[in-house]
Formats: C-alpha cells, structure tokens, sequence
C-alpha cells in the first residue's frame, strides 16, 4: 500500500475543444488553438464547388499530430454548439457527401499541410442546406497515459501527477443543394448595464427565416438625440445562425470611447452577411437609450 506521504504521479488526458459551441460561435478568416492555426474557418460547397481546400500550420516548436474527422452538432437557442452523440439523431448532414484526405497528419514545426475535400452529391437530393463540422484533434505522444503504478524517477519512490490535455478545434462544412435564400431580423434588443458579469453590453435575438443558414457581421451603432456623427460601440464578427434554429440569443459587449456618455438617444444594430454571402444588410434593429 501507498502512504498517504508518498507523492502520486497519474499521466491523465484532457480533452479541451474550442468553447461554442464545443467550439467558437464568432468565427475568423484563420482560427488559432494553442500552436495550431486552421484556415478557412468554414468550407461552403454551393453552385458548381466541388472541390476545397484546409491549411493547418503549426506555429510551435515541436512537431504535432492530429487526427481528423467528422463530428455532427447542433445550434442551440443560445448559439451554442452541441454534439448530437447519436449519428441517427442528426438531420440535414454532409459527412456522408464529402470525402477527405489525409484522415491524420504530422506536422513539422513551422510547416502547413493541407486537408484536401471533394463533394458528391446525390442525383436525388434534395433541395436545402447539409451541416457537418470537420474535428481537428491533436493527438497525444506516446508517453502520454503512463501506468499509475509507474514510479517517479526523482528516486522518491512515490508517483507523481500530470495532466496531458488533448486540443481539438472544428469548423463547419456545408453543401447547399438548390437556390436558397435566407433572411434575418434583430429584435428584442436590451442594454445591460455594467455589473458583476460584465461590463456595458446588448442582448438581443437575431431571427433567421429560410431555407439556409445566415452567416455575417453584427454591428452597433450609437447616435446622440442631440445630433453629432453615429459612433460604432460594439461588433461581433462573423457570426452564424444556422438552419436547425429559428432565432439564437447574442450578447454584445460594448466598447465606449473615452468621454463618451450614453444619454438620451438610439442604438442601432446592423446583421450584415459576410461578402462570400453577398455582403447585403441582412436585419436591423434598435433600442433607445433614455
């Protein structure tokens, strides 16, 4: 038996995925998780696109492996990302239609590689738009999980505890089959003050109706009842509100400029799509402030 003096040493794994969602919920052009960045952070197959393309660079000092695949998840009311863990629950997929390759890789420090994707499509299918999320999971060395019995070299005779997190990191792969369209709308629209959970910040619902996902940034604007130049006080970029939901909560911190007040006045909000979607204005909304 061990005393209760000796010291414990548990190699454990744990697995930290970007939050969302499981995973981010406000997206950029190059997505970065701890020395791995990943680019595009979403892949579209629409029109004639048959054929993709994703970069993982490692920005670290030491070679690194992941395994890829696919996961299927859902978007929860409050924009959060939720793995449906029943491949026969999930609806409206593309896994099934996008083949990918290489399934793992190593990557040297400093390097890219590049994950290769190809879409086949049913003659038969049907019109709408098709979700899945492609997974990025590091894969942990070979020293990871070490026995629990295994002693410590320090000559103390006792075990020791370390922790070796696995990183992983996922991005939307989509298939729209048909001519689709979406529209948007902003409304109830709150202005939180500053408190204990957070600084000065908007909460409102951004309404989708459509057959596919909208994708863009959100932007407020703050305009004094006295007049002067609009100022921008919030954005949130890159924001989706995908098609197994209706309407997603956001809330928006803001950030005020130096000297600036908010009296009395309106606050203006803005879904604009991201330019790969056309780049329209695609709801507004506002709230007064008194």
């Amino acid at each position: 038996m061990i005393s209760a003096s000796k010291i414990f040493k548990f190699t454990c794994v744990v697995c930290l995925v970007m939050g969302s969602q499981f995973f981010m919920s406000s997206m950029v052009s190059a997505q970065s998780l701890g020395d791995l960045i990943v680019s595009p952070t979403r892949i579209v197959f629409e029109d004639r696109t048959r054929a993709a393309k994703v970069s993982l660079s490692n920005r670290g000092s030491a070679s690194a492996v992941f395994r890829i695949s696919f996961v299927e998840m859902a978007m929860s009311p409050e924009g959060q990302l939720v793995r449906i863990e029943d491949p026969a629950q999930a609806e409206m997929v593309s896994s099934d239609m996008v083949r990918y390759a290489p399934r793992q890789i190593e990557i040297a420090p400093g390097a890219t590689q590049v994950i290769r994707l190809s879409l086949r499509k049913p003659a038969d299918l049907a019109d709408g738009e098709y979700r899945s999320h492609m997974y990025f999971r590091a894969v942990p060395p070979e020293s990871a999980g070490r026995d629990v019995s295994e002693e410590s070299d320090d000559g103390g005779g006792g075990l020791q505890i370390s922790l070796t997190p696995i990183f992983g990191v996922s991005i939307p792969i989509i298939v729209r089959n048909g001519d689709l369209s979406a529209t948007a709308d902003i409304d109830d629209i709150q202005l939180l003050p500053d408190s204990e959970d957070g600084p000065l910040r908007l909460d409102m619902q951004l309404a989708r109706d459509g057959l596919r996902s909208t994708f863009g940034d959100v932007t407020a604007t703050y305009k004094p009842a006295a007049g002067g130049d609009p100022v921008m006080i919030g954005r949130i970029a890159r924001l989706a509100v995908y098609a197994n939901v209706d309407a997603r909560r956001v809330v928006m911190p803001l950030t005020l400029p130096d000297g600036l007040t908010l009296n009395s006045g309106t606050i203006d909000v803005s879904y604009q799509a991201s330019e790969e979607d056309g780049g329209e204005i695609m709801g507004t909304g506002s709230v007064t402030v008194q």
